[in-house]
Parts: C-alpha cells; sequence; structure tokens
C-alpha cells in the first residue's frame, strides 16, 4: 500500500504545495489587514478565525462575514482569495482526475487489489498463464469443477472480457506480463493452496520461461505445458515440467488409434472428453478410418507429426504442401495448396480414402475439404480448425473428424488435473489386447445402456472413504468384486478400470484383488453406479449390507440380522 501512497503524493506535489500556499497566505492576509467595527473601533481577526473563513471560503458561496462585517479592504482580499482558490482547487481535482486515469496508478491500485485476493484464498487453486482460447476453456472446466483460478495475460482486452463469462467461480484475474518473475510470485505459486501452473499459450518460448521460472520459484508445484516444438519440449522436461502437452503429436496419435484400434480410440474418447465432445462423424466411429492412400495437405507441425506415425505398409501417404522446401516435406512432395482441383488429381484423389486438411489457414483448409469431396464423395475427411470460431464451419461442411488444437489442449490439461486415474488409464491402456478392448466396450455398453460412462475414483483412507476404511482397518476383507455388483442391487454395476497400489498401476484388476489402505480405484458405469459409490464410502450400514448381503434397510432389522447371523 505505501508504495500508492507515494505515488499519489509524487504525482499530486504540485497541486498539493499550490493548495497549501494559496490557503496559507489567505489565512495570512485575513489576520494582517485591519478591519472596523460598527463602532469604529479597528480589530484584527484571528488565525482561528481566519483558517475557518478561509476553509468554507474555498469550498462554498454565500458565506457570512465573521466575527464583524468586512470592510472594503478585507472584501477585495477576500475577492483575490476565491479566484485564486477556486483555480487552485480546478487544478488539484484535473490533477487528480488524471491520475486515476493513468496506466501506472490504476495498475499499481489493480496489483495491490489482486495480491489481497490471492492471500484470502483458503482453497486449492491453479494459475492459469494465458487467457487464449485454451486458457478460456480450462478455466471454465475448472469453474465447472468448483476449482478457484487464478489469471494472469498482459492482453488487457482479454482480461476484461472475464466479467462477461457466466462462470461458477469467478477467478481473480490481472494484467501482467507472465515472463517476468515477480508476477507469478504475486499470483501465489508460493501460497500453499496453489496446486499447480498451467502455461498454454501459443509461444512454446513463453511457456518454457513459465516453467522454469515456476520450478525455480516452488519446485514442488505442479507445471503443466504446451509445447508445439520438439527442442522445447525436451527443454521443458529436462526443468522437471510435469506435464508437457504437444496437441499435433496427441491428434496424429488419436489417428493412429482410429485407424488400426479403433475400439481403444472410442474408449480413450469416452474418458477424455467428459467435459465437452470431441467431434468425429458417426460413419468414422463405425469402422475407424480406413487404410490405404491418404492425402495430407500441408507439411507443417501437425502433417509432421501425422506423417511420422501413419506411414506404414498399410498406409501410404502423399504429402501436397505449397513450400516443400522451407517446410523440409520429402522430395515426393507435390507442390501445392490442395485447395486447387487438378493439385489434388495430381496426388491421386480418386482412389485415395482419406484426405488430411492440416494447414493453418482455416479457409484453406474447407477448400481442400469440399474440393477433395467433389472430386470423390466417398473419401474420409480429416480437418484442422485453428480457431475455436471456426469449428461449426468445419462441421456444416460435414468433415469427419476434427482438429481443434485448443480443445485437444484444454481436455488433456483437465484430465491431468481432475482425474489422474483416468490420464494413467489412457496411458496404460496401449498394454490391452484387442479382445480386451472390444470387450470392455461391450461390457459399458451393457451397463450404461449404449450411453457413453461415466468415471469415478475411490480413495481407501480415513478421509474419502472412512466406512471403507474403517472396516479394512478392524481386519475386514473387501474385494473389488463386491463393490462392482451385488444380488441386492442387481441394476447397479461398475467397472473398474485401474488400481493405483503403491505407485503402481493395473490396469483392468482382477476382481477377486482385495482392497488395501491407501488403494486407489478407478471405475466407469452409469451415474447412478458413480451416486452408489459416494454413498457407500460413507456409510457403514450399507457397507455392511452389501458385504453381508444383509437384506435389510431398516437399521434395527440389520442389527437383529447380523446378531443371528454371526
Amino acid at each position: 500500500m505505501s508504495d500508492i501512497f507515494f505515488l499519489v503524493l509524487r504525482r499530486l506535489r504540485v497541486p498539493l504545495i499550490l493548495l497549501i500556499s494559496v490557503y496559507a497566505i489567505a489565512t495570512l492576509g485575513m489576520t494582517l489587514i485591519p478591519g472596523t467595527t460598527e463602532d469604529g473601533e479597528t480589530w484584527y481577526m484571528s488565525f482561528f478565525h481566519a483558517f475557518y473563513f478561509v476553509s468554507f471560503m474555498g469550498t462554498t458561496i454565500g458565506f457570512g462575514e465573521i466575527p464583524h462585517p468586512f470592510n472594503d479592504a478585507q472584501r477585495a482580499w477576500v475577492l483575490v482569495c476565491i479566484y485564486t482558490s477556486v483555480i487552485s482547487w480546478l487544478y488539484g481535482i484535473g490533477t487528480m482526475l488524471k491520475l486515476l486515469q493513468d496506466d501506472t496508478f490504476t495498475n499499481a491500485v489493480a496489483k495491490k487489489a489482486f495480491q489481497r485476493s490471492i492471500q484470502k484464498i483458503k482453497q486449492p487453486f491453479y494459475v492459469i498463464c494465458g487467457y487464449g482460447e485454451t486458457g478460456r476453456i480450462i478455466n471454465k472446466g475448472l469453474s465447472e469443477l468448483g476449482i478457484q483460478t487464478v489469471i494472469i495475460d498482459k492482453n488487457d482486452e482479454r482480461i476484461r472480457s472475464i466479467e462477461l463469462e457466466n462462470l461458477l467461480i469467478d477467478p481473480i484475474e490481472i494484467t501482467a506480463d507472465i515472463s517476468e518473475q515477480k508476477n507469478l510470485k504475486m499470483a501465489g505459486i508460493n501460497s500453499e493452496y496453489c496446486k499447480g501452473v498451467l502455461a498454454l499459450t501459443s509461444d512454446d518460448h513463453l511457456n518454457l520461461q513459465v516453467a522454469i521460472t515456476s520450478k525455480l520459484i516452488q519446485q514442488s508445484v505442479k507445471v503443466i505445458c504446451r509445447s508445439e516444438v520438439e527442442d522445447e519440449a525436451e527443454n521443458m522436461a529436462s526443468f522437471g515440467t510435469n506435464v508437457i502437452i504437444n496437441p499435433y503429436l496427441t491428434f496424429a496419435r488419436r489417428l493412429n488409434l482410429l485407424t488400426h484400434n479403433p475400439a481403444l480410440h472410442k474408449i480413450h474418447n469416452w474418458f477424455i472428453n467428459q467435459q465437452s465432445t470431441e467431434y468425429i462423424s458417426d460413419r468414422t466411429f463405425t469402422g475407424g478410418l480406413p487404410k490405404g492412400k491418404w492425402i495430407l495437405c500441408g507439411y507443417g507441425r501437425l502433417g509432421k507429426a501425422i506423417n511420422a506415425l501413419l506411414s506404414c505398409d498399410d498406409v501410404e501417404i502423399v504429402i501436397v504442401d505449397n513450400k516443400p522446401i522451407e517446410n523440409e516435406a520429402p522430395d515426393n512432395c507435390i507442390i501445392g495448396r490442395g485447395t486447387e482441383a487438378h493439385t489434388l488429381m495430381e496426388a491421386g484423389i480418386t482412389d485415395a480414402s482419406v484426405v488430411i486438411a492440416a494447414t493453418d489457414d482455416d479457409a484453406n483448409n474447407l477448400s481442400i475439404l469440399l474440393t477433395a469431396k467433389q472430386l470423390n464423395n466417398q473419401i474420409m475427411t480429416i480437418g484442422r480448425a485453428s480457431k475455436e470460431a471456426n469449428h461449426s464451419l468445419f462441421i456444416g461442411a460435414e468433415c469427419d473428424y476434427i482438429m481443434r488444437r485448443s480443445q485437444i489442449t484444454a481436455n488433456h490439461a483437465l484430465t491431468v488435473i481432475s482425474r489422474p486415474l483416468v490420464n494413467k488409464f489412457i496411458k496404460y491402456s496401449s498394454s490391452l489386447s484387442n479382445e480386451d478392448t472390444i470387450s470392455l466396450i461391450e461390457n459399458i455398453n451393457e451397463i450404461t445402456n449404449g450411453q457413453a460412462p461415466v468415471t469415478w475414483r475411490l480413495q481407501i483412507n480415513k478421509i474419502h472413504a472412512p466406512a471403507i476404511a474403517k472396516h479394512i482397518e478392524n481386519g475386514g476383507k473387501l474385494t473389488i468384486e463386491q463393490l462392482c455388483s451385488n444380488k441386492l442391487l442387481p441394476n447397479i454395476k461398475s467397472i473398474p478400470l485401474l488400481l493405483e497400489r503403491n505407485g503402481v498401476s493395473h490396469v483392468m484388476p482382477d476382481l477377486d484383488h482385495e482392497l488395501r489402505m491407501s488403494d486407489e480405484v478407478l471405475w466407469c458405469g452409469k451415474s447412478s453406479d458413480k451416486n452408489l459409490a459416494q454413498r457407500l464410502k460413507n456409510n457403514d450400514e450399507l457397507l455392511d449390507s452389501l458385504i453381508n448381503n444383509n437384506p435389510h434397510h431398516i437399521p434395527l432389522f440389520r442389527w437383529w440380522y447380523r446378531k443371528n447371523n454371526a
């Protein structure tokens, strides 16, 4: 607060000196000029009366002459003081209004208010560095999860736009440069309640700066960064960045799964996108993407990632690029944008099975897809929507699979933050055989009636599951199978996806696994299953009913049943 106080004094120094001088001279003049009473006697005004008179003379009109009527000399001096004080006040007020509009002052006040708000946070929060498309999606997702956020962005328009968003939890925001260490400290990275820093701007080097600075300030804080350049990603990893998200590589892996293991892709799509739906057309999901000849238009970061992962014996990729030398495209690359029919014909569009519009220009990508469909109406289309605002245009163009960079990054980050076990399951699910994957999908469809499943985490400890923890500590046994289904509740079933025990992840654990303290289990099923799990972990009587097959719902009858069957 002291810096704001001294800033005000420094900016208002001249007006304050002028006002003090005018009032001092006016007061002194009123005491020195002799007055005349009604009896003709000479009198002099005291300093108190003079200061009192000058004080209200400078702020009002229609005042009386005290303590006696003034003579002409006094009135002449009052006239001079009136105009001088009015001019001084106008100058002072004008300077004050100018100060209130000054960027330095408003920033100082905003920073102080920001710091006070950070100090008042007594719940877990995340710092979002940069409020572009990705930051906006993540902030909305965290708000829906009931998680407090702190937002830093140097673009004042983006910060102001937060007020227009209908969020469940209002973020604490500040306009500041995220590359400066003092601003990250001000955001509360050192706070015990800060659970992580998200650097997801479109500038990889800036994300690297945030990652390095955050780790230097607080080594234990979780840092999630977006990196679209391999060198920057390696640099981030060397500084201990916890999660590095490359949306192009992530999307290329999705395409690889959709081509070679569509069943596993469907499972990933279910679990990753519970915050927002990823657009994939029904015909794409039916049997995945066909193999054969693929035409890849654009050999930038996305094109290179796709070519590296999918170019194999059963997928022939023909590359079309208008700057092959600059983009380091292969020698057999066809030169062109792909928006022209003759370029696509040269690439073999008539016998191709998939066309990918992977340039960074949405208009060109839409043109590529529409031209390709005119030449081959059976071809599968994949398009990159660089801007979220253009997503609906790609849907209107009947694109089979849409790559949304911001959405992919946001979904990955939200999964890491809110559902860490889901993130681990996705990471290790590649170990599942194709038969196991198909069987899992069938089981999920059976218990959810064909609807997308929900996931939840069960933590076996006294805080998150007191009833289960008490049962285990008292020597009771509890298997995964007992929590999956029970004959008392035949319509409620759930599927265990992952068991985390002592830092080791077990994908699709055996049902006869006995649960232990500190275990974490990832389940999937219907929302009603999740509600049962929430009740079960806190309700001793319900747990007893399910474990011991106690059919009675009234507590007295359950006690009598246990007593007679002990």
